[in-house]
């Protein structure tokens, strides 16, 4: 199939220069989903889809447009174009928008990055998805708390896409992926009419690389079961540890000053941090596109240009922005690549158990609600939930409580990672533990 998909890419970028685009990049997909879920001894909901699009980036005559479409007839497709350009011709010029260099294209990886498995997506069935499912509810109405549950939601997905980029100046690529996802929620009955929630998901490019299903539905459970009776903590500097399943959240409002856009528009606390320490030494994070079995690898970026692995942040050092061609122009620096793709961690030793050991004392953090971020600024607050730990132990679930401070002090308290990078995400986060920090609570 992805030779179809090529093939439309092809017709339509050169359907594209015939009437008159001087540069043009097409990109093409087709997706098959089907998703089950399961509430309560029930089916709940059944989909499945089958989606397919075109999107075409212009230049003509010095002017830009990027349009999309799901009509992909050829003669709809013929009449997109000329609307497309026609509109494109009427917008103001623009210097700074072009296609990426050629060379960027060049040396692009041609092994097997480990995304498909075409035999799982083509053989599951909708009977297995249902059974995936009640099987994900058993587990989590199997464990202590089972008498206090509300209801269980569960669900079980796959997804098989396909998609290709053709450019006017030499770039032709094609992507075959597959994404398997399993997710349980369990919600309790708690004190003073609360409820309670715990949830556990993941999500694979194998389905055979996913957990236990029991793993995932006895997780949310115990979860639910861990905040009941939560409440805050008095306001203070505490030590703290970030459960690996959450870091994402707080790592969002560090990673979007890298973007070309916040740098170029002056929106970013980490514009003038190039080759600056902004975090402990203990911190490296990688951007990889070429993890195998990533689920956000591949061998070409939004752009087409070949990718690479890099290092974002190095032993607490910032070495790379996250940089596209329009950007890169309007700021006078070589394009990077304009999103990130897998993030990943240099791991220590320590499981969170042992992590919990080393901190004594402070707020284990579960989960993250609310809040906000300041790209200009770096200052953050962000509500938390989880646990207050006595002696490396659990003892009460906390909530209510928000997490407060600037993301160049606060990551500078980062004392230790853990050993457990957390691998159903394109974040490949352990947990972390860091020294004390500010908490507002009650």
């Amino acid at each position: 199939m992805s030779s179809a998909v090529l093939d439309q890419a092809r017709a339509a970028a050169a359907a594209a220069k015939k009437r008159g685009a001087g540069d043009v990049r097409v990109s093409v997909y087709r997706t098959r989903g089907s998703r089950t879920e399961w509430r309560d001894g029930k089916l709940d909901r059944l989909r499945q889809s089958t989606r397919m699009g075109l999107s075409v980036t212009l230049y003509v005559d010095g002017r830009y447009s990027s349009n999309a479409t799901n009509d992909l007839r050829p003669a709809a497709v013929d009449s997109f174009l000329d609307e497309c350009i026609a509109g494109t011709r009427v917008l103001a010029q623009d210097p700074h928008r072009h296609l990426p260099d050629p060379a960027r294209y060049a040396g692009r990886f041609t092994g097997d990055l480990q995304i498909l498995d075409e035999a799982s997506a083509q053989a599951v069935t909708a009977a297995d998805r249902q059974r995936t499912a009640q099987a994900i509810e058993r587990a989590a109405r199997s464990g202590p708390g089972a008498d206090r549950i509300i209801s269980v939601t569960t669900s079980c997905s796959d997804r098989l896409g396909e998609s290709a980029m053709v450019t006017s100046n030499g770039m032709e690529g094609t992507r075959r992926v597959t994404s398997f996802s399993i997710f349980a929620e369990t919600s309790i009955r708690g004190e003073e009419g609360r409820k309670p929630e715990g949830w556990r998901y993941a999500t694979s490019c194998h389905r055979a690389k996913l957990p236990s299903l029991d793993s995932i539905g006895q997780e949310a459970t115990r979860r639910a079961m861990a905040n009941l009776g939560a409440k805050p903590e008095p306001s203070g500097e505490y030590p703290c540890i970030i459960e690996n399943v959450v870091t994402s959240r707080l790592l969002r409002g560090l990673f979007r000053p890298l973007y070309g856009n916040a740098i170029q528009q002056k929106r970013s606390f980490l514009a003038d941090k190039l080759g600056q320490a902004i975090a402990s030494p203990l911190l490296t994070i990688t951007d990889d596109p070429l993890l195998p079995g990533g689920l956000g690898s591949g061998t070409y970026d939004g752009e087409g240009m070949a990718t690479v692995a890099r290092k974002v942040i190095h032993q607490g050092v910032l070495r790379s922005f996250f940089i596209d061609t329009y950007y890169g122009s309007k700021l006078g620096k070589e394009p990077t690549t304009g999103s990130t793709s897998n993030l990943v961690f240099s791991p220590g030793d320590k499981d969170l158990t042992q992590l919990l050991a080393a901190m004594s004392r402070g707020i284990l953090i579960t989960g993250f609600s609310g809040g906000n971020s300041n790209p200009a600024t770096g200052d953050f607050s962000v509500g938390v939930r989880g646990q207050w730990i006595e002696d490396g132990k659990p003892v009460r679930p906390i909530s209510g409580m928000n997490l407060a401070g600037n993301h160049l002090t606060f990551w500078n308290q980062l004392r230790e990672l853990g050993s457990d990078p957390y691998a159903y995400s394109t974040i490949r986060c352990p947990s972390l533990r860091f020294d004390a920090v500010q908490f507002s609570g009650k």
